[in-house]
């Protein structure tokens, strides 16, 4: 069983680690999925074994709140999201406001004229100066309490994540600053003014609201960035209309678009969005199917012509019968496949998760030690021009608390594959999987099936040639035979025959044999190697086969009673950009392989008008796969492509399989990638978009990986030994140190450049 559940309380790769750790674990459970972005976690379980109440109690042990995916609108959820960060943006600038008239109290001594360390009032004035920046900072905690609560739940669960990090920082901080406001206290009861100075000028009571209201505002522009990565599906969303104007009783009514049901009449306008999917009436228009298909061109629609909700009725008005709506509509299942590919796992990220489980407790561990070997070191001496050991221990033990960024960790792969799904969708391109994107990107190899891929598919029969029989005596027969069968081939032969009037009975009852043609009992269409099976002779025809075969013509013998009675040879048209995409394909290296049933003569003129050099004729449905099987064992990375249902087993056993001018089956195709346009172009994008895509998140992860490996060392006072100039920068009179506060932007600024970098993605353009 699979269920899908929403999971709320994950802020960074920790968490998604902390989730899938808990419920992996759970005897029954196969796998686990969890979608940091998306906030959902699928599960393949034995509910026979474990229940879905104990799933959700494991990720409620682990600190985190669970609960059943409720299946909503696609719109109330974009809805709620946008709701949500306004929420999150109306916090943070009350915060950073705060956050700035604390910093003026902060630095009091220097902005205002404070008097000095020998005025009777001195202690007194520093300690209303502390007094007031407490009164900033509780209400910027209560503002950000949601890290505290996060923080503090994961850490007294075990599973600590950014905002333990975050919450000890801070927490750590505030209790210092009490702790050296006490003592300021201490030293005016005393009338000490030296230890009142020590203590007031060193107490940083700052940091405690700085950290969070920066992680705060840094989450914020994160969440608002990674919402663009998402804005292709927002405008998928945004396509459907809310309302429809349905007919009735012979009067139009104006119904909401989520009100319809499948069987009712719907009115479309010139300039209205179709509202959901269905078959024309009555009524002619053309309607701009971009939304679709990513090629902004006009359809047009007349009776018994099935029309897709979300495209635009350009001119004319028709009625249509909705055959599907809501969740089973054509745009909602591509919306529903951006999503799943969006929230999958490539197997590149295997590595940032493994680093995500144990990273924090790490980084906890890490801070100790900073703090203890900085206690150790001013204590002993080491340090003779920093009179306050204590301090610097606790400020550099913090920025390594804060600096940590697992975010940029759990980002690198997710946003990348989300804005690549969504930049394929622009053009009609569906990548199923993040999988499926890293496999794509090591494709060398390109392998087509002809019929209905290179070719369009529509087939006509081109020339007759009757041996001892009447043409339409030929024609009559050939019909019979393939009346029932759906090949392209039988279907030409049997529209030929209608419009020729001819008559021919549909019940006979015939064999089918895969790859080689029909019988019956005592009549066969085929191929030669369906005439050498049933020892027909066909030697005299030969020559006529080879002439037609050199013109790219595929020829079925017919024979009746044991006897050949003639031939009947069909073509196919080529399509538009078939030539383009080998072309392309040839110039970015790939080695281009065809396939196809026809035999040696007809395939490789057919191949030579395309620009291919490897052709594989004769080929047998079942042999398709058996030829890939050989390019792999040749270490070849093969891309299949084909129709998406003749090749099934073929594009399954194929590294990457993609199915050509899939239209509107969807949710039928199981290849890894769904090409809604009739276009071969689209192979060398999806290619070149994948390879992209890759090498995104390689960027991030490296980013990722550098800038904790980098700056953990830094924040932990690594180059404390040398000498600056003066500045805000460094926090300290003539040392290279990071304070709190620059350690948190520094956290900030990380998982913002991995977005921000993912975003580039949005700029890639198809040649």
């Amino acid at each position: 069983m699979n269920k899908r559940f929403d999971v709320s309380g994950m802020t960074c790769s920790a968490c998604q680690a902390n989730v899938t750790r808990a419920v992996a674990k759970l005897a029954g459970v196969n796998s686990v999925n969890v979608s940091l972005l998306g906030k959902s976690m699928n599960v393949d379980f034995d509910d026979s074994i474990v229940t879905e109440i104990q799933i959700i109690d494991a990720v409620t042990k682990a600190g985190y709140s669970c609960s059943l995916y409720v299946n909503k609108t696609l719109k109330a959820i974009e809805n709620e999201r946008k709701a949500a960060l306004k929420k999150k943006r109306n916090k943070v600038l009350l915060s950073v406001l705060l956050l700035l008239c604390l910093m003026v109290f902060s630095m009091g001594p220097m902005i205002f004229s404070y008097p000095s360390m020998d005025d009777p009032n001195y202690g007194k004035i520093m300690i209303i100066d502390i007094a007031i920046q407490f009164a900033f900072i509780v209400p910027i905690i209560i503002l950000n309490f949601n890290h505290f609560f996060s923080g503090f739940k994961s850490l007294f669960h075990f599973h600590p994540n950014m905002d333990s990090l975050v919450a000890l920082g801070s927490t750590v901080s505030l209790a210092y600053g009490i702790y050296s406001f006490v003592m300021t206290i201490i030293g005016e009861v005393a009338h000490d003014h030296m230890m009142v100075m020590n203590n007031a000028m060193n107490i940083y009571i700052e940091s405690g609201a700085m950290i969070p209201t920066i992680v705060g505002l840094g989450k914020y522009l994160e969440e608002k960035a990674t919402l663009k990565t998402s804005s292709t599906i927002a405008s998928l969303i945004e396509l459907l209309p809310d309302v429809a104007t349905i007919k009735k009783n012979d009067k139009q009514i104006e119904i909401q678009s989520s009100e319809l049901k499948e069987g009712d009449i719907v009115v479309v306008k010139p300039g209205q969005t179709i509202p959901c999917d269905g078959i024309v009436l009555n009524g002619f228009s053309h309607v701009d199917e971009a939304s679709l298909t990513g090629e902004s061109k006009l359809i047009k629609k007349e009776k018994n012509d099935k029309v897709v909700g979300a495209t635009l009725n350009k001119e004319g008005s028709f009625e249509f019968k909705a055959t599907s709506v809501g969740k089973n509509m054509v745009m909602s299942q591509i919306i529903d496949l951006v999503k799943e590919a969006s929230q999958s796992k490539a197997p590149i990220s295997r590595l940032a998760d493994k680093i995500s489980l144990v990273f924090v407790p790490t980084v906890m561990i890490l801070s100790l030690i900073t703090f203890i070997v900085w206690v150790c070191l001013g204590y002993s001496g080491v340090i003779k021009d920093n009179s306050n050991h204590l301090n610097l221990a606790f400020q550099l033990a913090i920025s390594v608390l804060v600096i940590s960024c697992p975010c940029a960790l759990g980002l690198a792969t997710p946003v990348s594959i989300m804005v690549g799904t969504g930049k394929g969708a622009e053009y009609g391109v569906l990548v199923r999987s993040a999988e499926a994107f890293e496999r794509l990107s090591k494709v060398d190899t390109v392998v087509f099936d002809k019929t209905g891929t290179l070719t369009k598919g529509e087939m006509t029969v081109v020339t007759i040639k009757p041996f001892g029989v009447e043409e339409d005596s030929l024609l009559k027969i050939a019909s019979e035979l393939e009346s029932k069968s759906e090949h392209p081939l039988a279907r030409a032969i049997v529209s030929f025959a209608k419009n020729k009037k001819i008559e021919f009975t549909s019940n006979l009852l015939c064999n089918y044999v895969s790859g080689k043609g029909v019988i019956s009992s005592n009549a066969l269409i085929g191929n030669t190697a369906l005439m050498e099976e049933n020892f027909i002779d066909y030697d005299f025809a030969k020559k006529d086969e080879k002439e037609l075969s050199s013109l790219g013509y595929t020829v079925l013998y017919v024979a009746l009673n044991n006897h050949l009675i003639g031939l009947i040879a069909i073509g196919d048209t080529l399509k538009d950009d078939s030539i383009r995409a080998v072309s392309t394909l040839k110039k970015m290296g790939k080695r281009v392989v065809m396939l196809t049933g026809d035999n040696a003569l007809t395939a490789k003129c057919i191949a030579r008008k395309i620009g291919i050099d490897e052709v594989y004729s004769n080929v047998l449905p079942n042999q398709k796969e058996e030829i890939i099987a050989k390019l792999q064992e040749a270490e070849r990375k093969v891309l299949m492509v084909g129709d998406g249902v003749n090749d099934a087993p073929s594009l399954a056993k194929a590294d990457v399989g993609a199915s050509v001018g899939s239209g509107t089956d969807v949710a039928k195709n199981s290849s890894d990638i769904i090409l809604m346009n009739d276009s071969n172009e689209d192979i060398p994008f999806v290619i070149s978009l994948s390879q992209k895509v890759n090498k995104t998140i390689k960027q991030n992860l490296l980013w990722a990986f550098l800038y904790n490996i980098i700056l953990i060392p830094l924040a932990a006072g690594l180059l404390y030994w040398v000498k600056v100039d003066p500045n805000w920068f460094t926090g300290s009179q003539s040392h290279l140190v990071l304070t709190p506060m620059i350690a948190s932007l520094a956290m900030s600024f990380s998982s913002i450049t991995v977005v921000c970098n993912a975003l580039r993605i949005k700029l890639f353009k198809k040649k």
